[in-house]
């Protein structure tokens, strides 16, 4: 009994320290990189050189045994070791570390494709979110500008025409822009965030076009909700924006924007009285809405364009 447990330690230390060696190999291997190798070739140093580790301690495993044997521990030897010559026992044992190391080398080389497979998966994730991320940011910054260009020319003209009058305008538009460049690193902000600076520009534009222009939000539609849900950053007013560039608002022709929830969306309808001709687009608007938008949640933006109406629908996000 104590015979076939030394064998049974012996055999499992030799498992042991050719598996441990083995991964030394693989982690010296691939830390080195081998940079004017190809993976072809690394692997094929990794095995010899595992192959080598792995004749060494079963050679040295059988002549443990063999020098415990001519100590008088009576270890029944193998009668294919015992019968053969010295030469073809070192031939025997170059076979069995040839199969036992394989066995070694495939179960790491599996575990090691597995983990690298892995790691490179995070990788691409961790990628495409931050490429996610920094396509959200440069889309956002095209609107702002392009926003601060038309509110600053108001501005100018209204100087001109009526300074009290102007000096309001300033003093909505510097709410505005503290609200709009309010810090939101994940590129969403709650509805109620989104619809106070809709608000913040809808007082401007109010002061612009007077009654010809009627905003109208049905926070009852909302409910209890409201904080519950999420929008992209500055996702809304674009829309306020577009409804008064390409439509004629006048006190003859009022124009009406409604702002409202519709199940699991918000939606941002205008009458259509389309203008003759309108100012040069900068292609910002509903393209860019609609790219922000699948790049944060995948969803799109819904558009119907009715006789009378322009409805755009845009997903509600959880928390």
């Amino acid at each position: 009994m104590e015979v076939a447990l030394l064998q049974c330690l012996s055999l499992a230390v030799c498992s042991f320290v050719i598996f441990i060696g083995n991964a030394h190999i693989i982690v010296y291997y691939k830390v080195r990189g081998y940079k004017n190798l190809s993976t072809r070739n690394i692997q094929k140093r990794i095995f010899i050189t595992g192959y080598i580790l792995t004749l060494v301690v079963m050679s040295l495993n059988h002549l443990f045994i063999s020098w415990l044997a001519s100590m008088g521990f009576n270890f029944q030897t193998p009668e294919i070791f015992a019968s053969a010559a010295p030469w073809k026992n070192a031939m025997l044992i170059g076979y069995l570390s040839l199969m036992q190391y394989t066995f070694v080398y495939l179960i790491q080389n599996f575990t090691m494709t597995l983990y690298e497979k892995s790691r490179i998966e995070m990788q691409l994730l961790s990628l495409k979110a931050t490429n996610a991320e920094t396509v959200n940011l440069l889309l956002k910054q095209q609107i702002q500008p392009h926003f601060l260009f038309n509110a600053l020319n108001t501005l100018k003209s209204l100087i001109h025409k009526s300074p009290a009058v102007a000096e309001d305008y300033l003093l909505n538009l510097s709410d505005f822009l503290r609200a709009s460049f309010s810090d939101h690193p994940s590129g969403i902000a709650t509805v109620q965030e989104e619809l106070e600076i809709c608000s913040n520009y809808m007082e401007m534009q109010e002061i612009r076009f007077g009654n010809a222009l009627v905003y109208e939000v049905d926070i009852a539609s909302f409910g209890q909700q409201i904080n519950d849900f999420s929008l992209p950053v500055f996702s809304l007013q674009p829309l306020l924006e577009n409804a008064i560039k390409h439509n004629i608002a006048t006190t003859a022709q009022p124009l009406k924007i409604g702002v409202s929830r519709e199940g699991a969306y918000v939606k941002v309808t205008n009458i259509l009285q389309p203008k003759m001709s309108i100012t040069e687009s900068t292609g910002n608007g509903l393209t860019n809405l609609k790219e922000r938008y699948k790049i944060i949640s995948g969803d799109e933006v819904l558009i119907e364009k009715k006789d009378t109406h322009f409805v755009v629908r845009i997903k509600l996000l959880e928390k």
